[in-house]
């Protein structure tokens, strides 16, 4: 190789370690995000900075590091989505690095199969010296999600109905192909990878949703088809994982400001043409806000503009429709959200809290809005809630309260997401949250204490919207037909006096009401 390639190839290997995915699950809202609604959906609260760095399939632990080969340990585990098979599930044969690596033991190519630091993720990826030392704004690298103290449960209180079909949602903040899963763990347990694993959430049908709007507007969704696979080729066995719909950019990913060279398979919504970054290509794919991140010391060059990174930024989210199940117990559980990508050994993990009711229950309407005081209020964990003496103290302990906590814990060679977030001082007028969006020149963020405080209840816990489902409505008239036969039972049997002709009678009355009286109450999904 002659001098200039090996200059170019030390260069893209410096550069490798940046070279990151980010994604996180905001329907429910994640306790990743910390209460803050900063950034989303890709990213709200920095929930995408919690993740698992040097994923090998098989392999018994994450070795927290990137390396430039095809696994980490020497055990390990064979692929079960393979080439010669799993086109239509599969992105990318390499990495795209120079040179490049093959992707043969990264996460996706055995869902589920690759460990993890921990189920909720890990901010910056690991624990120092490990990970990617690039925690969200408030936290240190190496805190785990499963903390209540460092990921804290939102006041927020999302509910499902046992048996019903529920929405979920999550969005990409730079793309790396792969897939994913929604798994439950009972609240009273430990959230260990064991647990979730127990509790898989199976999807519902062969379609999902774009869903724009910041990917909240229900308004502004269109269906595509999903891609499922389950089987013998994930863990758990015979559970359902789902592949990231959005197709990447060929070549080099769009990494590092890198143009985005056409997609790396057909993408969805082939009827428009989207910017992210791509050009005029029709269709929805491309790398996200992910493109402008970099680090600065190695090349000066990877940092955008504001009017690049918006370009860049997705700004929808991805929406499935899983079935809770029936037999559930009631009570308080924790949704498991885990990307396993396919272009890096890395896995993004969120987690969030639902309460499961009895089957007949409303659940709550997805995408309702938040009050946003969880940051505020919650004393465990909550980012600002010690802050409630210092509206006019900035002395003492009350220093932190108006001090920027950062993006990355200070590593400058990162180009911040978004604004950086001080507890107090930078309100709207109404004491509310600031005004910030992507795009917009990077400053300081305030999640809006003073109105939380202020407002009856605004440090309380309180219930999401709530609505009555189809399956509710099924299950009610599913429920008057069965209570309208045992009353007829009850009444021939009393005339007949318990003879012959009542049998008769009894079960042509049953089948006359299964097949005539449940008209125009069959179950559909939400």
């Amino acid at each position: 190789m002659c001098q200039q390639g090996r200059i170019l190839a030390l260069s893209l290997l410096l550069l490798c370690p940046l070279c990151e995915s980010h994604g996180s699950m905001y329907e429910p809202p994640s306790r990743n995000s910390l209460g803050l609604n900063l950034l989303g959906p890709t990213c709200a609260g920095g929930a995408c900075q919690w993740y698992t760095q040097g994923a090998t399939i098989g392999c018994d632990r994450p070795s927290g590091r990137f390396e430039p080969t095809e696994k980490d340990c020497e055990e390990g585990a064979e692929p079960t989505l393979v080439w010669w098979r799993d086109t239509d599930l599969l992105e990318y044969e390499t990495d795209g690095h120079s040179p490049p690596v093959n992707t043969t033991y990264f996460p996706w190519r055995y869902p589920g199969s690759a460990p993890v630091f921990d189920a909720c993720g890990t901010a910056g990826g690991g624990v120092p010296p490990l990970g990617q030392l690039d925690p969200p704004p408030g936290r240190r690298a190496g805190a785990l999600g499963s903390d209540p103290s460092q990921a804290p449960k939102l006041l927020e209180i999302t509910i499902w109905e046992a048996g019903s079909v529920v929405e979920v949602a999550w969005a990409v903040a730079a793309n790396h192909g792969g897939g994913y899963q929604y798994r439950l763990c009972p609240a009273s347990e430990p959230l260990t990878e064991e647990c979730f694993q127990r509790f898989p959430l199976q999807f519902v049908g062969d379609k999902q949703w774009i869903q724009f709007g910041n990917g909240l507007d229900t308004s502004k969704r269109f269906e595509i088809p999903a891609k499922r696979v389950g089987g013998d080729k994930v863990i758990p066995f015979g559970s359902s994982w789902t592949k990231n719909p959005i197709p990447g950019c060929v070549i080099n990913g769009a990494r590092e400001k890198e143009p985005c060279l056409g997609p790396t398979s057909s993408p969805p919504l082939p009827f428009a043409v989207f910017a992210y970054g791509q050009g005029s290509a029709k269709g929805l794919f491309g790398y996200g806000g992910g493109h402008c991140m970099g680090n600065q010391t190695v090349n000066p060059d990877v940092k955008c503009t504001d009017t690049e990174y918006r370009a860049a930024s997705f700004d929808f989210g991805i929406v499935d429709k899983v079935r809770v199940p029936a037999d559930l117990p009631p009570g308080e559980y924790v949704v498991g959200f885990r990307w396993d990508c396919e272009q890096t050994k890395q896995i993004w993990s969120s987690c969030a809290d639902v309460t499961v009711a009895v089957r007949g229950s409303p659940s709550t309407k997805p995408f309702s809005p938040q009050k946003g005081c969880t940051a505020c209020c919650n004393p465990v964990g909550g980012l600002c809630a010690n802050c409630t003496g210092c509206l006019h103290d900035r002395t003492g302990a009350c220093a932190y309260c108006w001090t920027p906590q950062v993006w990355w814990d200070g590593v400058r060679h990162w180009s911040p997401r978004a604004s950086h977030v001080q507890c107090l001082g930078f309100e709207s007028e109404d004491g509310g949250a600031s005004v910030w969006d992507v795009g917009d020149p990077v400053g300081i963020w305030s999640p809006g204490c003073p109105k939380c405080w202020r407002d009856k209840g605004g440090c309380e816990e309180h219930v999401r919207e709530l609505v009555v489902s189809s399956s509710n409505i099924f299950f009610e008239k599913e429920k008057q037909e069965e209570d309208k036969v045992t009353w007829w039972k009850g009444a021939l049997a009393w005339i007949a006096g318990g003879s012959v002709v009542v049998v008769g009678l009894t079960l042509a009355l049953t089948v006359f009401s299964t097949n005539f009286g449940r008209t125009g109450y069959q179950q559909v999904s939400p």
